[in-house]
């Protein structure tokens, strides 16, 4: 696969996503502009990596509009922890993305009831998905473990009350906790939705872990070293943490390269390794 066709690839997704996430809600309710708001932009990388790995297991024409609406639980997921994150209790950080943070532009009292709302709107969704057919628990199920007290809240905690001095075997399983959590619910649902073979879930799993700890990762270069937030660049070099990067990659790639019509994750692999924001 080359950029070209990559690209195409995501434009293409992210308009879905977000014309279907605009929908959900269009409607008479106080919270509806601040929910858009909080939801809207980014590349939407998790969704669209659920919805590459549907393809990838399925087939080109099997995602249909239930998949979608998975795919909108877990960006709401993603974005309700962010709305959380960057609020004065935890991060405190005035913008995301070049714009206001929710709770800098509608008020902290909003901003802790939107990414409450998110949250459960994405198990809402979910549930009601589980009505028409029980593969979307599994994936729900998955989910929430992924976001709950054992994955990312708890990758939260772990990186509110880190010191300065960690070593990176506590900074690793932060970031697999807080980043790579997500990444793994978003190749993990698809496969779980798919009923793919126990020991492809196992190859399909690692794939996810080294992909989100080297996303993390990359951030950290990006970010260089900041005192006020955990960063690898404060236990180990720039240059021991590119090795580290590759080495990741090299993982991801391991784990994946058996799987028919995988083109898209080979190249997504060095596409978030290789971004510069």
């Amino acid at each position: 696969m080359n950029k070209e066709k990559f690209d195409k690839i995501l434009i293409a997704d992210k308009n879905i996503i977000d014309m279907a996430m605009i929908k959900k809600f269009d409607e008479d309710n106080p919270l509806s502009e601040s929910l858009i708001y909080a939801s809207d932009s980014g590349k939407r990388i998790r969704p669209v990596v659920f919805l590459e790995t549907i393809k990838m297991l399925l087939g080109e024409g099997s995602v249909d509009e239930k998949l979608i609406d998975l795919s909108l639980a877990l960006e709401m997921v993603h974005a309700y922890s962010l709305v959380h994150d960057d609020m004065p209790c935890m991060d405190n950080d005035d913008y995301r993305r070049g714009k206001l943070t929710v709770h800098k532009k509608y008020g902290e009292d909003l901003a802790i009831l939107v990414g409450d709302s998110l949250l459960s709107y994405a198990f809402e969704i979910i549930l009601d998905l589980s009505i028409y057919d029980q593969r979307f628990l599994e994936a729900g199920k998955y989910l929430a473990k992924a976001c709950g007290k054992d994955g990312m809240i708890k990758g939260q905690v772990f990186d509110i009350k880190s010191k300065k001095d960690e070593n990176i075997e506590y900074i690793l399983d932060v970031y697999k906790n807080k980043t790579a959590r997500l990444f793994m619910a978003a190749i993990m649902m698809a496969a779980l939705y798919a009923n793919v073979e126990k020991d492809k879930l196992e190859k399909l799993e690692n794939y996810a872990y080294y992909l989100g700890l080297a996303f993390q990762l990359q951030d950290d270069i990006l970010d260089k070293y900041d005192e006020f937030e955990l960063n690898i660049l404060s236990c180990i070099s720039i240059d021991d943490a590119k090795k580290l990067l590759l080495d990741f990659n090299r993982k991801a790639k391991e784990n994946i390269k058996d799987f028919k019509n995988n083109d898209f994750h080979i190249y997504l692999i060095d596409y978030l390794t290789e971004r510069i924001k």
